[in-house]
């Protein structure tokens, strides 16, 4: 499971960590934004890359997630950090700190993490 999961993608994942589901609940919950073409067609890419299983037993077909969100979480993490910063975790956390996209809070917290590890 090398595969990243595309925003889009992202979207379906974030119903099915929740539940298992059909298309057509699926196609429900997002409303008017996606066709059901379009739903199947994540649902098709989302299975060949191995995040979810179909239960083809059941009609209509049953989906559900076999990779958990925080597998996904952490797999995202890591290419970011080799996209963007070339895997340097001191440069990209450099960078936020100079941003200034941490509060004097999260400052704090990031201090106790760095002293514990």
């Amino acid at each position: 499971m090398n595969d990243r999961i595309s925003e889009s993608e992202w979207t379906l994942m974030e119903l099915l960590w929740q539940e298992e589901m059909t298309q057509p609940q699926l196609a429900e919950k997002l409303g008017k934004r996606w066709n059901k073409n379009t739903v199947h067609t994540f649902l098709t890419r989302l299975c060949a890359k191995g995040f979810l299983q179909v239960d083809k037993e059941r009609s209509p077909h049953v989906y559900r997630a076999i990779v958990s969100r925080e597998t996904c979480e952490k797999q995202e993490r890591q290419s970011f950090l080799e996209r963007v910063y070339q895997g340097n975790v001191k440069n990209m956390v450099a960078s936020f700190v100079k941003d200034r996209q941490l509060s004097a809070g999260e400052a704090e917290e990031l201090r106790k993490l760095l002293d514990e590890i």
